[in-house]
């Protein structure tokens, strides 16, 4: 199952999908994140997860441009609660090669980090061998 949402000029910003083999969920952000695009898509993947239950997702952010910090203080009080509930347990998060998208997944470890298993990663199979790990 895989989900694509896309934004006013018709450009996938975010692709879900559930990874059946790993029992996992990946998603893959690209490009310029607006605030308001963060939060849809953050809010997808909420869904998803209701539909996927599993204990572990995969972000992929090794193709977003620039910082999307400002959704975090949403990230923290809404897509938090809602994704522990749903039983997620480990979030391994690839970061953008630029920094201010470094410094944006920073911030969220900061904000989220305590209430469940989260690590930053640079490189993908890094991620994937820790939440193989669990």
């Amino acid at each position: 199952m895989k989900k694509s949402l896309t934004n006013s000029f018709d450009k996938v910003f975010l692709t879900i999908e559930f990874d059946a083999a790993n029992q996992w969920i990946y998603n893959n952000w690209t490009g310029v994140l607006p605030t308001e695009k963060v939060i849809q898509g953050c809010q997808a993947t909420i869904d998803f997860l209701r539909e996927n239950r599993c204990a572990h997702m995969l972000n992929d952010n090794r193709e977003v441009i620039g910082s999307w910090s400002a959704a975090n203080d949403w990230i923290a009080e809404n897509w938090m609660p809602q994704v522990l509930a749903m039983g997620l347990k480990r979030f391994a998060h690839i970061v953008s090669p630029g920094i201010f998208g470094q410094a944006s997944a920073t911030e969220m470890v900061t904000r989220v980090g305590q209430q469940f298993e989260m690590r930053l990663f640079k490189d993908l199979e890094l991620a994937k061998a820790w939440l193989h790990s669990a």
